[in-house]
């Protein structure tokens, strides 16, 4: 019964995941972007529109109508905040808000007979940014949601709604000036999502066919960063992944991880991050300095899901000869709401083959106590975004105090990620934490370059 609990409170769909997990992970991929720009163009048109037409209302003393369009006007700058910090519910709120207030219009506008309705050309635009923003897989806003604004655009269009009171509808001294700007606005705004649509679509097309080659093509490449102890003894390093486009040249993962996850291509992809890393600890295996460091690997949501994904890794590792505890599996938190059950069985059956766990970026929002509790993971990484907030909030502070007591007692490590400046190092030394990771310490580097840091700092 526990493990439905959870796993109900975390089971929050793979459009909320590629929202707030990527924006918070590669905030500035091609998608992000895009979705910004969109959430900013929503914000304006109906913070102009909210404003104007809630004043005009107001001066013809039309009170329910200003009460509307203020309400428009609050969803605008609602949309101004959405596009700065991403957040599923958030955008669910703005959506069904613009139904609610398109609809409400759309049902007092009724048509004259030389003024038409016009109000209910907004289901489009608002239809196409659903569609744009949610991902499919979210049966609801990506499926249902849109359907549901082309419905009430056609049953509005062909006079299935129509109000029988006139008294009601806007004055019609102003009902053809609405009439225009309606359409000129509603059409301004579809042919911007359109543009931004399209051009989404044909450079992940582009794009997307150079990935599904890349790794046959010997294009993905592995950085290295350094995880330290308080002592700035390097313990092990993080492997980072990056792409060698023949014409972009070197990508950063912003710029092609969430397309890869889109595709399917990130299991591909992240069993070379795996295979590259296993070789070089086969080559460290040799050498006595470095023989006992190991490599954390990022695991990917979609990875954990494939079916085989066990089967694989150990395949990997079996074929590079390599010991297992020298391998370190980082889980996202947002990997948890695929299904916290199957996530258990996975992270178990390779932690019995001897690969080590941990569970990265805690602190940005899914994880909890009950997860914790039972998931067999060794070590908490601290997401850099709390690091943020740790150093400017004594509650933060209070936070990450609570997370060491509570990592103690339940065995576990604790990484601080994001690590740039000595007085954040000074602080979180001071805080308790001995393991860390961030650019005071090494930026991510080649196989060779890191190979020669852990040998240097060995050395001295």
């Amino acid at each position: 019964m526990q493990w439905r609990k959870i796993n109900s409170d975390k089971n929050i769909g793979a459009s909320r995941r590629e929202i707030e997990w990527v924006d918070k992970k590669f905030p500035h991929s091609d998608r992000i972007i895009k979705i910004r720009k969109l959430l900013s163009l929503t914000s304006y048109v109906c913070t102009v529109l909210g404003a104007i037409w809630a004043v005009c209302y107001l001066m013809y003393e039309r009170l329910d109508f200003s009460i509307i369009f203020f309400g428009l006007f609050c969803v605008g700058v609602v949309s101004f905040f959405a596009s700065k910090k991403f957040n599923y519910f958030l955008f669910l709120i703005i959506a069904h808000s613009l139904l609610l207030i398109v609809a409400a219009i759309s049902f007092f506008d009724t048509p004259l007979a030389h003024i038409p309705r016009s109000a209910h050309v907004f289901f489009l635009p608002l239809a196409m940014g659903v569609i744009f923003i949610f991902n499919q897989n979210d049966k609801y806003m990506g499926m249902v949601f849109p359907k549901i604004c082309l419905f009430l655009f056609a049953a509005f269009g062909i006079g299935m709604l129509d109000s029988v009171h006139l008294e009601k509808s806007p004055p019609e001294s102003i009902r053809l000036i609405g009439a225009y700007t309606n359409y000129i606005f509603s059409v301004l705004l579809l042919s911007c999502i359109i543009k931004i649509y399209r051009n989404d679509m044909h450079e992940k097309a582009s794009l997307g066919l150079d990935l599904a080659q890349a790794v046959g093509k010997g294009e993905i490449v592995v950085q290295y960063q350094p995880q330290v102890d308080g002592q700035q003894k390097i313990l092990g390093v993080e492997a980072l992944v990056r792409w060698q486009h023949p014409e972009r040249g070197l990508l950063s993962p912003d710029k092609f991880i969430p397309l890869a996850e889109e595709n399917f291509l990130i299991r591909e992809i992240g069993m070379e991050v795996l295979r590259q890393s296993c070789q070089l600890l086969q080559r460290w295996a040799t050498d006595p300095v470095l023989k006992d460091k190991f490599i954390a690997v990022n695991v990917s949501p979609i990875q954990l899901d494939d079916d085989d994904f066990v089967a694989a890794v150990k395949q990997v590792i079996l074929d590079a000869g390599v010991e297992p505890q020298n391998i370190e599996l980082e889980l996202t938190e947002s990997a948890l709401c695929l299904s916290l059950v199957e996530a258990r069985k996975k992270i178990q059956a390779l932690r019995e083959f001897g690969i080590r766990w941990a569970l990265d970026d805690f602190g940005s929002g899914f994880s909890s106590l009950g997860i914790l509790s039972v998931l067999p993971v060794h070590k908490l990484k601290i997401d850099r975004q709390f690091l943020k907030e740790v150093e400017n909030s004594e509650s933060s502070i209070g936070i990450l105090r609570k997370i060491l007591e509570i990592s103690e007692v339940m065995g576990m490590e604790v990484i601080v990620e994001g690590v740039e400046t000595p007085s954040q190092f000074k602080m979180l030394i001071g805080l308790g934490c001995n393991s860390f990771q961030g650019y005071l310490f090494g930026r991510p580097q080649s196989a060779e370059q890191v190979t020669y840091a852990i040998k240097e700092c060995a050395a001295t």
